[in-house]
């Protein structure tokens, strides 16, 4: 483990900057992800490849391709991935939607949304991903919620589990039916918290860096990586003991 850590830099606008930049500009054949319907109030759209800034009105005839954002502001609106998945932005969110070779990735740079997954018909998994983990969806009912200062809060409402893990932290958390967390993790500092909510309907088990922890309701972890991996007792990760991937995860 190194001695230092990446400054944090969850900031919606470094990361939608850090998102943006990872895109070419479409072709005339990109390949539409979803569509949008159930538009309310003030809802833009960021076209891949475009300025950072060029923000433009949506409607439910604008496609969503890959390397698209949208912000609601003051609205809201449902993105339709066809029959496989239902993702319900609330106001004041915005999310990019990127599709990678084995996933169907929303980056969730802030706000909250609902996630609505058939994973019988899903053709790649889901994925929400923001800075401070990543929730790998498996045909459930989950809420996904991500503040400007880098707290992530999943809340499975029904079926799941829903896996969430930072490599980065080595953190693995299979969340399951009625249980809601939030994580928040300091690069800077090298710690990393998670917390089960007082609303959970029994104890969240994960494990940070392979060492296995369980919190009750209302309980927090608070892990410091370095102290954590200098630790003379502390379990090896280095061969099999590191959390599962999300390619393991969905087979």
């Amino acid at each position: 483990m190194k001695k230092s850590f990446i400054r944090n830099a969850t900031t919606a606008g470094m990361f939608l900057a850090i998102v943006s930049l990872t895109f070419q500009a479409p072709s005339a054949y990109a390949k539409t992800l979803a569509s949008i319907e159930q538009i309310q109030g003030e809802v833009m759209v960021n076209k891949a490849g475009s300025a950072i800034d060029l923000w433009q009105p949506i409607t439910q005839n604008t496609p969503i391709e890959s390397g698209d954002s949208v912000k609601t502001k003051t609205g809201s609106c449902d993105l339709i991935y066809t029959d496989q998945a239902k993702i319900h932005l609330d106001a004041n969110t915005t999310i990019t939607a990127r599709e990678e070779a084995d996933t169907q990735d929303i980056v969730l740079v802030l706000g909250n949304l609902k996630a609505k997954v058939d994973k019988q018909k899903a053709v790649k998994p889901f994925q929400v991903v923001t800075p401070t983990a990543v929730g790998a969806i498996r045909g459930t009912d989950v809420e996904f919620g991500f503040n400007d200062q880098g707290q992530l809060t999943v809340d499975l409402k029904n079926g799941g589990p829903v896996q969430v893990f930072n490599d980065e932290a080595q953190m693995n958390l299979n969340l399951t039916d009625g249980k809601k967390i939030s994580i928040a993790y300091d690069r800077q500092t090298g710690i990393i918290k998670i917390k089960n909510d007082c609303s959970s309907s029994g104890k969240v088990e994960f494990s940070v860096l392979g060492t296995e922890y369980a919190e009750n309701p209302c309980e927090e972890k608070e892990v410091n990586l370095e102290t954590a991996a200098s630790d003379p007792g502390a379990p090896n990760t280095s061969s099999n003991d590191k959390p599962e991937t999300i390619d393991q995860v969905v087979q």
